[in-house]
């Protein structure tokens, strides 16, 4: 196997997660690298992603809507997502029952899994005014970019 060697991408794009705690998106991680290191690509940080990932210095979680979400936590944890804003919440050891994985066909192995848990965050709950759903602000973006056309 081929060595990889540390690089400035590498750790910038490492300590941009380690550093969050809201399970950023490829795209919000590239945003906070950039602060650092000016020239990167969106393309290195996602090969730096995926390098980490080998490494198995971080997670990715797919939450609603498929996106991938990056999680510098590597022990396992159950995550909490608020339906109105959207933010992700680790929920360290947890009291989830197990997973109970049922009979796969050959060829198939389970090396971890996740469970999330959905409702409204406290910030969400103690707000005054209804904060909207992550869905109703998807399709506000889309009827907006459909009228902008």
């Amino acid at each position: 196997m081929k060595q990889q060697r540390a690089t400035r991408q590498l750790a910038a794009v490492y300590d941009a997660l380690a550093a969050s705690h809201d399970h950023p998106t490829a795209d919000q991680i590239f945003r906070r690298v950039r602060g650092v290191l000016p020239h990167v690509s969106l393309g290195t940080v996602y090969r730096n992603l995926d390098k980490l990932r080998e490494q198995g210095r971080l997670r990715v979680v797919r939450l609603e809507g498929g996106q991938a979400h990056y999680d510098a936590v590597t022990e396992a944890h159950d995550h909490f997502v608020c339906e109105r804003c959207g933010g992700v919440v680790d929920l360290p050891g947890s009291n989830l029952q197990p997973l109970d994985v049922p009979t796969l066909p050959a060829g198939y192995e389970v090396r971890w899994h996740t469970t999330a848990l959905y409702g409204v965050c406290q910030h969400c709950s103690s707000s005054r005014g209804k904060a909207p759903t992550v869905a109703a602000r998807r399709r506000r973006r889309r009827r907006t970019a459909i009228q902008a056309i």
